[in-house]
């Protein structure tokens, strides 16, 4: 062909492609604009617009560009075919393998979309974070083939990869043994992954404690896990892992949390005061949820004793803080109180600082006097209350009798009587930050009276010393958490917070259908 000639089939063949990519590029549009019209009215739908903008536009682009040259490569009357056009075609195949690849992938996205759009309604449904995690497995498991068939078919548009394919197929058992081999590990992580999704025995947001670190399910993938510490680091834990090794899932089902503070003091130490302060205390702080609250001897070896409190709380981040804030104020009290009951070596015979064991007894007889008095202030107020609440008789309805009305009131009055010495005189009722950090059950403790003005006088002496007071106690813990107190603090706490009360709920509804237990109806019996 003469130069001139070879020049205006190339013009001719780049017009072409021009057109071709300007017809895919009017449909692209047309698409996007139909589409905008159909789902104006629609905004739940809007997702899969902005899905399926880009892969639509590209696919469209790919083959009408295609289409262009193709067409006018064709072989006609008097016009031979390029010797280039099967190289040109094969391109063609594999970019419009990888353009509808590429489209597809943008469906599932939108599909993945639309499912979590449907299972969120504001907040989390018990079903939503099962719903994501399985729907995170499935989406990855879907892309996945998608490319791997793509770029197999684009493989297959070589004659040679088409010979090895027959070849493949002829001996397939031995290769996927050796592929099997091979490939161990990251097959046993992906079957794990789709396992974890599946059975339902780690959900993205569960609280986990793994090799001894506590954080949250962040994200489950295919071959490996993401857990958040408590400080923002990422833990990359393989998803074999945790189906063949033991971990701790903490919000599995309802959380019921438990923690320990222990303490090595003297044998001297008045176990049943130190009690009574350990209920004070979790009493006086918002961080405790009212289910349990101990304290026992777990230990008595090596010269010194072994003390545990036990506590509870809603959540972990509760839970530490509420462990560190019986802490400090267990310290404080012995510092303040029972100095005499601070961890000693003995090494020689020396006369003891602790008070006679008369006045040591008189302490804890105090103390259980003055813990009883609070609790029957409590239970007045109780009493108060519910009177205040019960709604008013019918006028038809006899009055109560004027005795057992003189009864109660008298009672009542009594109770207020003998509580009357537990208020401090530094006790403002208008204090309200002091009445915000502490619990609507807290009473402030009382200060012992001073037997000697003496400034000198040593902290051992009991009546020198002072019960701590709740507000007190409460105000100082609340400067000292991690977990709330602050707005970093309170997301630190919601990070850590695991599922909701609602999936808490519906994971115990699921546990118990699936024991399957039996229930006899008391009406069933024979039939006689």
């Amino acid at each position: 062909m003469e130069p001139e000639d070879v020049a205006l089939d190339t013009l001719t063949i780049v017009m072409y492609a021009g057109l071709g990519f300007l017809a895919g590029a009017l449909a692209s549009l047309l698409v996007t604009l139909t589409a905008r019209l159909i789902l104006r009215k629609r905004d739940r739908f809007d997702y899969v617009a902005k899905r399926l903008r880009a892969p639509q536009r590209v696919f469209l682009l790919v083959l009408g560009t295609c289409l262009g040259i193709y067409i006018r490569t064709t072989a006609v009357l008097g016009r031979p075919e390029p010797e280039w056009r099967p190289i040109f075609i094969q391109i063609f195949t594999i970019a419009l393998i990888f353009a509808g690849a590429y489209l597809l992938t943008g469906v599932v996205r939108a599909v993945e979309d639309g499912l979590l759009r449907s299972k969120e309604a504001g907040e989390e449904t018990p079903h939503f974070r099962r719903v994501r995690t399985q729907s995170q497995i499935i989406v990855r498991v879907a892309i996945a083939v998608i490319w791997i068939c793509a770029f197999a078919g684009a493989l297959l548009t070589f004659p040679q990869f088409r010979a090895v394919g027959a070849s493949l197929f002829a001996s397939a058992g031995v290769l996927s043994i050796v592929a099997g081999l091979a490939a161990q590990s990251t097959l046993s992580n992906v079957f794990a992954g789709m396992q974890i999704a599946f059975s339902d025995a780690l959900r993205v947001g569960d609280l986990v404690v793994v090799e001894s670190e506590m954080g949250n399910i962040e994200e489950i993938t295919l071959t490996y896990v993401v857990v958040r510490t408590w400080d923002d680091r990422r833990w990359i834990v393989p998803s074999n892992y945790f189906t063949t090794k033991r971990f701790e899932n903490w919000t599995r089902r309802e959380p019921k949390l438990l923690g320990t503070v222990e303490l090595d003091l003297d044998w001297l130490v008045p176990i049943e005061a130190m009690r009574i302060e350990v209920r004070r205390l979790v009493q006086a702080s918002d961080l405790w949820d009212g289910r349990s609250v101990n304290l026992q001897v777990t230990d008595a070896t090596g010269g010194h004793v072994r003390v545990r409190a036990v506590v509870s709380a809603a959540s972990s981040g509760d839970l530490w803080d509420l462990r560190c804030y019986v802490r400090e104020e267990l310290i404080n009290w012995v510092q303040h109180h029972a100095v005499y009951a601070l961890p000693r070596t003995r090494l020689e015979p020396e006369t003891t600082t602790a008070p006679p064991v008369e006045e040591r007894e008189e302490f804890i007889e105090q103390m259980v006097t003055e813990w009883e008095e609070e609790q029957a202030v409590k239970e007045a107020e109780e009493q108060t209350a519910l009177l205040e609440a019960v709604p008013e008789k019918p006028a038809d309805e006899p009055p109560l009798p004027r005795s057992w009305l003189r009864a109660l009131r008298d009672q009542r009055n009594a109770l207020y009587r003998r509580s009357d010495h537990v208020f401090d005189d530094d006790w403002d009722i208008h204090d309200e930050e002091g009445r915000r950090r502490t619990a609507p059950t807290a009473l402030p403790g009382p200060v012992l009276p001073s037997a000697s003005s003496d400034p000198g006088a040593p902290p051992t002496d009991p009546e020198q010393t002072r019960v701590m007071s709740a507000i007190d106690a409460s105000a100082r813990s609340a400067e000292a958490r991690l977990y709330s107190g602050s707005p970093e603090a309170e997301e630190r706490k919601a990070k850590l917070s695991g599922p909701s009360a609602a999936d808490m709920a519906e994971r115990e509804s699921t546990a118990e259908r699936r024991l399957n237990i039996p229930t006899e109806s008391p009406d069933s019996g024979s039939d006689d």
